[in-house]
């Protein structure tokens, strides 16, 4: 009887912890949300349902993240790390009044959340002057947000990289301020948090890539830029298509060579109005003996868009032959109509390693806040089938790969004469 008392006491004790602590509130939400997700229900089981509950009692009893913002975000976007679901989402909620104008963020860098925001407690020369020693294929080294400012990243535990902002030349990030925390995962991937280049926030980045001397998938949504963080500030960016690059184009480059570019296979009703049109324009055009077929920075959408072109292609395939270009840009709907166009005769693919985004998705865009109201999850709802899981977070690789320092368009056309 006593020992049913004193268990009774300490699970009442615990419910009681729960209701009135932020963090534990917060990662028992986030839990119940990522249970729902396809992604936890077909990965998260037998062994890995062990682990995970191991997980989950660790950051449970974990004390620091009550007084530091950032170890309370890591502990919660630690239980979004075991999963392979890249369309998962998950960032803490900016206060974007306080970045309306400079007068709002003068005010915002004397607060105390900027005042207290991450930061490095060692020496920033002696920091640089290491890492300006790395050789260029090292994760380590000086990278740089456009024009903005540079950040020093170096290796600050077992497979754990902090990049330290070392130059700036904006007021919301100041030296020393950690802007970048990596957690790798496999050899040049990561899991990464950063903070938002415009409104601090940390954000977590499911699947970032150290490639070209560059984290690649380090753009952000509502930023003042269009940068990534690259430790060489490129002149002409030949992997990516400029934003205002049409969504579908068809164009001839040679007597001999088509062109078209297809950006998108969103089903909502401008984009699919527009697609329509362009198909009906151009099913009748595709004439010449080669295509160059581009999908770089190809945002995905429906499977029913996509299909469409899929059968525009597996009929010019009977008389020509397709190349394909494709970068860490593509993403989901494209990259899984990489691999449906693969199988046809007379294809190859050209370019980048895709992002490796295909396994799930969401239909209706679905967020939700956790309690605080300080962070929100993207949450997904659809899975695809079980062999994609094999590229989630690795990527299709392309047959050919090219030069990142030269016109791809011109690259293609120099591979389709050499064939």
């Amino acid at each position: 009887m006593k020992l049913l008392l004193a268990l009774t006491i300490i699970f009442l004790t615990l419910g009681l912890q729960a209701q009135t602590d932020p963090y534990l509130t917060d990662l028992s939400a986030l839990k119940a949300i990522l249970q729902k997700t396809p992604s936890y229900k077909s990965q998260i089981k037998g062994k890995q349902l062990a682990l995970y509950k191991d997980l989950y009692d660790r950051l449970v009893a974990d004390t620091s993240s009550k007084v530091n913002s950032y170890k309370y975000f890591y502990n919660l976007a630690q239980l979004i790390f075991p999963l392979k679901d890249n369309h998962l989402g998950f960032y803490q909620i900016p206060d974007f009044e306080n970045f309306k104008d400079q007068e709002r963020i003068e005010q915002f860098i004397t607060t105390k959340e900027f005042l207290d925001y991450p930061q490095f407690a060692g020496n920033l020369d002696s920091l640089k002057s290491a890492l300006t020693a790395k050789p260029a294929e090292s994760i380590e080294g000086i990278f740089y947000y456009g024009q903005f400012y540079s950040v020093g990243l170096f290796k600050s535990g077992n497979k754990e990289y902090i990049g330290v902002v070392l130059e700036s030349a904006v007021s919301l990030w100041q030296k020393g301020q950690v802007a970048i925390h990596l957690y790798e995962y496999a050899p040049n991937l990561f899991k990464a948090i950063y903070g938002h280049p415009l409104t601090k926030n940390f954000i977590l980045h499911p699947v970032e890539k150290y490639q070209n001397q560059a984290l690649l998938n380090s753009y952000f949504y509502n930023s003042y830029a269009q940068s990534i963080y690259a430790k060489q500030l490129p002149q002409v960016d030949w992997v990516n298509l400029p934003k205002n690059t049409p969504k579908f184009e068809l164009r001839q480059v040679a007597d001999d060579i088509q062109y078209l570019a297809v950006r998108t296979f969103q089903a909502d009703l401008s984009n699919a109005e527009k697609s329509a049109v362009f198909l009906d324009s151009v099913k009748n055009s595709l004439t010449a003996a080669n295509l160059i077929l581009d999908l770089r920075n190809s945002e995905g959408g429906a499977k029913k868009m996509a299909r469409k072109y899929v059968q525009l292609i597996r009929e010019y395939t009977k008389k020509g032959n397709v190349f394909i270009l494709i970068n860490n840009g593509t993403v989901s709907q494209a990259e899984i109509l990489t691999l449906r166009l693969k199988k046809f005769k007379n294809t190859r693919t050209l370019g980048q390693t895709t992002k490796g985004m295909l396994s799930y998705g969401s239909n209706y865009g679905k967020r939700e806040k956790l309690p605080s109201q300080h962070f929100e999850i993207y949450v997904t709802d659809m899975k695809g089938p079980a062999r994609l899981l094999n590229y989630e977070d690795i990527g299709i690789d392309p047959d050919i790969f090219l030069d990142e320092h030269s016109n791809w368009i011109e690259q293609a056309i120099k591979i389709i004469r050499k064939l």
